[in-house]
This record gives C-alpha cells, structure tokens and sequence, in this order.
C-alpha cells in the first residue's frame, strides 16, 4: 500500500492548525467536559461537492472544508465506560479565525492519513 502521510506533511503543502479536542467525564450524575488544544499539521482545503454529499447536513452550503491529517481527528464518541475516558463531542478545528466542527472522518490509517469533513460553526 501507498503511505501518502509524507505528502500530507510536506512543509511545501502543509499548514498548521489547532484542533479543540473535548471529553469529559460522568460525575455525581452530570458530565463534565473539558477542552484541550492540539498543534496539528497537514492540508486543508475546501470541501468538494461529493464530500458535502456524505455527510447528514449535506444540503447545508457555508463553509465546509476537507481536513487531510496524519494524526486522528474524532467526531462525537463514546468511550471505554468502566475507564471513563475518551468519550467527548465533535472535535473543532480552528482556522483562519474560524472555528469548523467536525462533521465526518474517514480513517484511511492504511494509507497513513485521515480526512475529516468540517463545517463552519457561524453557519450551524
């Protein structure tokens, strides 16, 4: 297989960005979250029409963008309950002044890389 994660991250290519990760943990009955800053690298660009498409709000049209990363980018997960860990809403990516939601990821790990689908917040 082709690990195309050196193209992702060459510096020619790449940008830096910050994705807001969040979790949480259940106490005395309520959730508490927490937000975390992660320094990211890889290629943004914007959405293609087919990628709008595969996401539920695909008839939404503001601002989507694609997000190709080596590192994981999460969308709304539930984690390991007896641990309390790694569960936490959509992770947020943070660009150009911008904060986008993660709407959709596609773990293509076997070719070295992950592409997530992002929406502006401002037009949620």
């Amino acid at each position: 297989m082709i690990n195309v994660s050196r193209i992702i991250n060459d510096p020619r290519v790449s940008q830096s960005f910050i994705i807001f990760r969040k979790s949480g943990i259940w106490e005395k009955g309520r959730f508490v979250q927490s937000e975390d800053n992660i320094n990211m690298q890889g290629v943004i660009s914007v959405a293609k029409s087919k990628d709008i498409e595969m996401i539920p709000e695909g008839d939404r049209v503001g601002g989507e963008l694609a997000i190709y990363s080596t590192q994981k980018i999460f969308t709304t997960r539930k984690g390991d309950i007896s641990k309390q860990k790694d569960s936490g809403t959509s992770d947020e990516l943070l660009w150009n002044e911008e904060r986008y939601k993660i709407y959709s990821v596609s773990p293509y790990s076997d070719y070295g890389y992950y592409k997530a689908i992002a929406m502006r917040k401002a037009s949620c």
